[in-house]
């Protein structure tokens, strides 16, 4: 089959397990050709999304300015491709999605979404940082052009309503979706979408986890524990930090070593570890290669995750791919990766004194340490095994190219 995959940035050199890339990848392997349409992103060159046209892992990769109107680098890019048999839209904010779903559908070409985390849409919650503390608000979604019109005559606020039609009109024109977990399935239904369902969570470049990485350019004193993720209140990182002091009591020498491409809230981190007198202890690096990152989680003591809201949560298998024990956060979507005591440990949410307590009992307990470990390589290996999870995607391809 010939597949086309439109995502955010998501194929790139600098990043193995984005889940654009990982498809993408797996596909190639399975013998399809794919295609991938995403963002070109030149301001952010940590990204890897300079540049405009290139060939990775096998995928055909072109790149486009992010444009919901009247988005003509991404018709012109469709126009010069031979026609897919079918398209996979990736993430609920792809502002390529109205004119490229538009343009496919009219074409006869099926489209499958795998929308990637609910709760990252600003319309549909009030705050994307902790969507959990408030209701979801999906009154406030627009699908058409008469509720775009009846809003924007009611208050006048075209901009905000246009940006919302254009992001939520093309999930109606969504031939099947591919949810990548249970949650993600649970909250399109309450949305009143009625398109059959195929969920099957993401999964890892395991070669490239599997394969070598290079020394660690630095040296910390054990136990190295990191933080990997943006540093944005939804990661919760400032839960960690407050974890520390505990953690410290105990472990002198602990080193808190925080990766991130995202450093926005780097100033706040610094001030709460001073605040709380454990910055000796800390240790930032930003933005690291992927292979650094690997030779990090393979000197790590423990992988703390402690996430407020995640679309899916791939740290979490990145630690168990490596033999790290992950603890993270019992929250939707975490808790369908985690099972709790198996293949990692789970806490209660916004709790940084019981995340503290859960990073001591894998500190202190070698039986432990291991029964988690040991469950999280078996995780791997039986629920998120690629070969597998590609194949339940090719048969939602197959069928749906069927049915056109």
């Amino acid at each position: 089959m010939r597949i086309l995959i439109i995502g955010l940035g998501g194929v790139s050199r600098h990043f193995r397990n984005w889940p654009e890339r990982a498809l993408g990848q797996a596909l190639v392997a399975a013998g399809h050709d794919v295609m991938a349409l995403t963002y070109w992103q030149p301001d952010q060159p940590h990204l890897g999304l300079t540049e405009r046209s290139e060939v990775i892992d096998g995928i055909h990769v072109r790149r486009v300015r992010p444009q919901l109107w009247p988005g003509r680098e991404t018709i012109a890019t469709l126009s010069s491709w031979p026609l897919p048999d079918v398209a996979h839209v990736i993430h609920p904010r792809n502002v390529l999605a109205l004119q490229a779903v538009r343009w496919l559908r009219r074409r006869g070409v099926p489209v499958v979404w795998t929308w990637l985390g609910p709760y990252h849409d600003r319309w549909l919650v009030d705050d994307r940082e902790r969507p959990y503390e408030s209701r979801a608000r999906p009154e406030k979604l627009i699908y058409s052009l008469p509720q775009l019109i009846g809003r924007g005559l009611r208050d006048g606020r075209w901009r905000d309503h246009w940006r919302n039609y254009a992001i939520h009109h093309p999930l109606r024109e969504v031939t099947e979706f591919i949810p990548c977990s249970q949650h993600e399935a649970e909250v399109l239904r309450s949305l009143g979408f009625r398109q059959p369902m195929t969920v099957v969570p993401l999964w890892l470049d395991m070669a490239f986890m599997e394969g070598p990485a290079p020394p660690l350019e630095w040296s910390f004193t054990p136990p190295i524990i990191p933080y990997i993720g943006q540093l944005t209140p939804r990661k919760g990182y400032d839960l960690l930090v407050s974890a520390m002091p505990a953690i410290i009591a105990r472990y002198p020498q602990a080193s808190f070593v925080f990766v991130t491409h995202n450093p926005a809230q780097r100033a706040e981190l610094q001030r709460l570890a001073g605040e709380l007198g454990v910055t000796a202890n800390l240790h930032f690096l930003g933005t690291l290669s992927e292979e650094q990152k690997l030779a990090l989680l393979r000197a790590s003591a423990v992988l703390p995750f402690p996430s407020r809201y995640e679309g899916f949560g791939l740290p979490v298998l990145e630690g168990m791919a490596v033999g790290v024990p992950v603890v993270s956060t019992n929250i939707p979507v975490i808790n369908e990766l985690i099972c709790d005591g198996e293949d990692g440990l789970l806490v209660p949410y916004n709790d940084a004194a019981a995340l503290a307590q859960a990073i001591l009992r894998l500190l202190d307990d070698q039986a432990l340490r291991s029964r988690i470990i040991a469950g999280g390589w078996r995780a791997i290996a039986e629920r998120f095994a690629p070969q597998r999870l590609v194949e339940q995607v090719i048969s939602v391809y197959r069928r749906v190219a069927r049915r056109i």
